[in-house]
């Protein structure tokens, strides 16, 4: 581990999807969204997405109130792993992991 080291992720953004809630076999409440953030990059403005994973009592909250298109603020830690998809070709995924949430003005 880096001493002093954090992983803290606070965005804003409007919301492009808000799937259902599953559970995970222990029970567990999850659910995932989609986040379109602005991005500025070389003086070239685009959206970025980024994927948000909703866990416990946070996956429970009023996410079904929340609509497409609308702006949420949401502060979490990054997630990142690499694996081989099944052709075996080398993927890398990262996602936010939604520690709290609030819509947006």
């Amino acid at each position: 581990m880096i001493p002093d080291a954090q992983n803290v992720v606070r965005l804003a953004g409007k919301i492009s999807r808000i799937g259902p809630i599953k559970y995970t076999p222990s029970g567990m409440p999850v659910r995932e969204g989609l986040l379109a953030v602005p991005q500025n990059h070389l003086g070239k403005e685009s959206v970025g997405y980024l994927a948000l994973l909703f866990f416990g009592s946070v996956a429970e909250q009023d996410v079904e109130k929340l609509r497409i298109g609308s702006v949420l603020k949401v502060s979490g830690s990054l997630w990142s792993r690499d694996f081989r998809n099944r052709k075996g070709v080398k993927m890398n995924e990262i996602k936010v992991i939604v520690e709290s949430f609030e819509p947006g003005n």
